[in-house]
């Protein structure tokens, strides 16, 4: 098949479906896209809320408890205790499907009536006291921790995964990591501090794309070095003396380190991803990629396209956010160790499923939400296998000519993902209005939700911002009684006793700004999840290389490639083949 070029249902501009993809669509049965990549990512990621959690009480047990709906969203939340007991069954809840109305709003509608999760969980068990966190997976001891898997004492960060302990204020930390404070993209390291893309590191901070250096402060692109400030050598006497000189014990110290740094790197030359033991792979953050295409914050991806964020081993996968161990599955958000998983919502370890929501182990299903150990079900009613095939073929094809119109004009029919408009958060509690930030009036042009109560207290401060200790080593324990107040938006916010054993550990400053804003502050210096295509910035008078390089002794590099960094972003950005010369 030849490639086409189709013009978004959403934003109106034309995009490509190459020959790949179209065997991609005819695989595994799903009609191509009326939605562009960008507008797919959206709408999958108005779907899924990370941060905002809500004081609420148990539909079952009455207890009160945190969750990630607000009364407004019509969800009825269930401690996790309850939602995983027997007191409950959600086939329960089944219901006849009637052809005179489309398939979105009935599911809606069974949506409203099942009991959800109060936030997204393992199974209620293997997870030890790590209730006010979110899409947290074989965890102990986590507070305000968002998508982690197989972690300990992780605090205020996301996208935590594979065996990370003690991780604060940090973001995409993908591998076998120990005591990290703000750091992105970091994976085999111990005790780092305010570090980016760094792979083997220790005792460091402040360090970008660095590999297997130690006792290094302030350095770009260094390679098994210790003792090194702005990528000079130091005996270790001097260094010791240089880092002293700082003070990044206390807030001043580390917030005057932290400016140098972002200066320093800006004037270094970077590579124009992060792509590591992979082949015939475009995106960033990938590891061990094959032949795959739009991929970001991903280990093994064999023939993937449009993935994000930290994802492992996905095979012959498109569009799919945060998710691992999947294969042959389309457009799904937390779908983890699924195969053949379609227009999915945190539905999980199973086979065969179709436009279902926090589904688990469970094996051809069709508009379902919450069904466990389930198969052959619509709706949440069961079906034998022959009335199954029959139903889910009629349904297919009432989808297609009768499609839901949302409030837009915009038709959603089968192969398109949950309509926005239907989700049960505002859009600015939503991922997406991280990735694509957009004001309260443009959100309800548009027909979507929007959160004006977001829950959050401020003017109950007991101790003012002027008051908290700029230094770690004045602050002592009555700290974790005190209601502080963020200086950059006022919310009130609280210094927990694991998160202040932490900071003494690490000789980290009290924060004097709620999480809130530390991770507006991290996502704003993470890329986005986007390529341009760009030409290799070396020419010798930009920055003054160290050597010259082979494949062009002078004059500009001819290399062009995809980055996530835009042609108008001020770093200065190589390709593989000059950063590596000048990293060696």
């Amino acid at each position: 098949m030849n490639q086409e070029i189709k013009t978004c249902q959403n934003c109106k501009t034309d995009f490509t479906i190459e020959p790949e993809d179209f065997s991609f669509y005819e695989k595994i049965k799903v009609p191509p896209p009326t939605f562009c990549p960008e507008c797919r990512n959206q709408r999958r990621l108005t779907w899924r809320n990370n941060l905002s959690l809500y004081n609420r009480e148990c539909g079952l047990c009455g207890k009160r408890i945190v969750t990630l709906y607000s009364k407004e969203s019509r969800i009825i939340p269930y401690c996790n205790k309850c939602y995983w007991s027997d007191q409950w069954n959600p086939i329960d809840y089944g219901r006849d499907y009637d052809f005179s109305r489309t398939f979105f709003e009935q599911l809606k509608e069974l949506e409203l009536s099942v009991p959800h999760q109060a936030t997204i969980n393992d199974d209620g068990i293997a997870s030890i006291n790590s209730e006010y966190s979110n899409d947290c997976w074989y965890a102990k001891n986590c507070y305000m921790a968002f998508y982690v898997w197989n972690v300990e004492n992780v605090m205020y960060s996301s996208h935590v995964v594979a065996n990370a302990k003690h991780v604060v204020d940090s973001i995409n930390i993908l591998e076998q990591s120990e005591w990290l404070y703000d750091c992105y993209a970091c994976h085999q390291c111990y005790k780092m501090k305010d570090s980016d893309f760094c792979v083997g590191c220790q005792d460091s901070s402040f360090l970008f794309d660095c590999r297997g250096c130690s006792d290094s402060f302030m350095c770009i692109g260094l390679r098994n070095k210790k003792y090194c400030y702005r990528n000079a050598q130091y005996t270790r006497e001097e260094y010791e003396k240089i880092l002293a000189s700082y003070k990044l014990h206390t807030r001043e110290g580390a917030d005057k380190a932290r400016e140098e740094y972002s200066k320093f790197i800006l004037g270094t030359p970077r590579r124009y991803a992060q792509i590591y033991h992979s082949v015939n792979c475009t995106g960033d953050l990938i590891y061990n990629g094959k032949n795959s295409k739009w991929c970001f914050a991903v280990r093994n991806p064999i023939d993937c396209k449009w993935i994000d964020s930290p994802g492992d081993t996905l095979t012959d996968c498109y569009d799919i956010s945060t998710a691992g161990e999947m294969s042959q599955s389309y457009e799904v958000v937390t779908c983890d160790q699924s195969n053949m998983n379609k227009f999915g919502l945190f539905s999980v370890k199973s086979q065969d499923l179709r436009y279902a929501q926090y589904c688990t182990g469970s094996k051809s299903l069709f508009g379902c939400v919450g069904v466990r150990k389930g198969k052959y079900c619509i709706l949440n009613k069961q079906y034998s296998e022959d009335e199954y095939g029959k139903m889910v073929t009629k349904i297919i094809t009432q989808m297609k000519e009768a499609p839901y119109i949302d409030k837009r004009g915009v038709a959603h029919s089968y192969g398109d993902y949950f309509p926005s408009e239907l989700s049960p958060f505002g859009y600015n509690e939503t991922v997406a209005a991280e990735r694509c930030p957009l004001g309260r009036e443009e959100v309800l042009s548009r027909g979507w939700n929007w959160q004006d109560n977001i829950q959050r207290t401020a003017g109950n401060e007991t101790l003012p911002p002027s008051a908290l200790p700029d230094s770690i080593e004045d602050v002592d324990d009555s700290i974790t009684g005190q209601i502080l107040k963020c200086v950059s938006c006022g919310r009130n916010y609280k210094i927990i006793e694991n998160e202040l054993t932490f900071y003494r550990s690490m000789s980290v400053p009290l924060p004097d700004k709620c999480f809130f804003c530390r991770h507006t502050r991290r996502v704003n210096r993470t890329n986005p999840y986007f390529l341009w295509k760009r030409q290799c910035a070396c020419d010798y008078q930009i920055y003054s290389n160290t050597i010259k390089h082979g494949h062009h002794a002078e004059g500009r590099c001819l290399n062009e490639f995809e980055t996530s960094y835009a042609p108008d972003r001020p770093e200065i950005v190589y390709c593989e083949s000059c950063y590596n010369a000048e990293v060696a």
